[in-house]
């Protein structure tokens, strides 16, 4: 088992990726993440999914000289569609969406974040098959899904398409911080039973924070 900072995510994917990947980035933001990688690995192709406008055009101008990037207006889900979206924001900045929106009703992160979820908005969904059929995309080096809580949901709904992925990198959580939020050893186990193993996480333990990032390789690479 890798534990590996956080800070130096990218870092220790670079290990596991060709010098070319095709990166699928779920709940890109407003690019920082984004950009990191396309300095990592200058002839990657980035795939970024922001669902929600305000961001998503933040996203754009902060990612828009980069060729190799292209943005999604989607969030990424296990159904094509729409559904509720919940915003969340600092108390010390009303208005502006913050990192932890979610299609899920937030519930114990309430408890241990100062983030409030003043405002609701309806998004566009899809699935990660069908995004995939729709662009002719057949393979995926790395998927990034930090979904806040929505990561098992859209997996679940790939499993035809989880052979064509090498590696995951999936936010997970110890305590239920989103209504209906399985924890990670509940993302674990499923990973484990559909051909993946947990080679990777950014915490040693559960009790410094409420959540962190486990990383998953298609277990026929090993």
């Amino acid at each position: 088992m890798i534990i590996f900072n956080s800070h130096k995510t990218i870092e220790t994917l670079t290990q596991f990726l060709p010098k070319n990947p095709i990166i699928v980035e779920a709940g890109a933001f407003d690019g920082k993440d984004t950009q990191k990688m396309a300095h990592q690995w200058p002839h990657c192709t980035i795939h970024a999914f922001e669902p929600l406008p305000e961001i998503f055009t933040r996203l754009h101008a902060n990612t828009q000289h980069l060729p190799n990037i292209h943005r999604h207006p989607y969030a990424l889900s296990n159904k094509n569609g729409q559904e509720l979206f919940y915003i969340s924001e600092k108390p010390t900045k009303p208005g502006i969406a913050s990192q932890a929106n979610s299609l899920h009703a937030p519930k114990d992160r309430l408890k241990v974040s100062p983030l409030i979820f003043p405002r609701t908005t309806i998004v566009e969904t899809i699935t990660l098959t069908t995004w995939a059929q729709n662009h002719h995309i057949t393979h995926i080096d790395l998927l990034w899904l930090d979904t806040q809580g929505h990561e098992l949901s859209i997996l679940q709904a790939a499993q035809d398409f989880l052979p064509s992925i090498d590696l995951i990198l999936a936010e997970v959580s110890f305590i239920e911080s989103y209504h209906n939020q399985p924890l990670y050893t509940d993302v674990v186990a499923w990973m484990e039973q559909h051909g993946f193993t947990h080679i990777g996480r950014d915490f040693t333990d559960q009790t410094t924070s409420f959540f962190g990032n486990a990383l998953f390789r298609r277990s026929a690479l090993l």
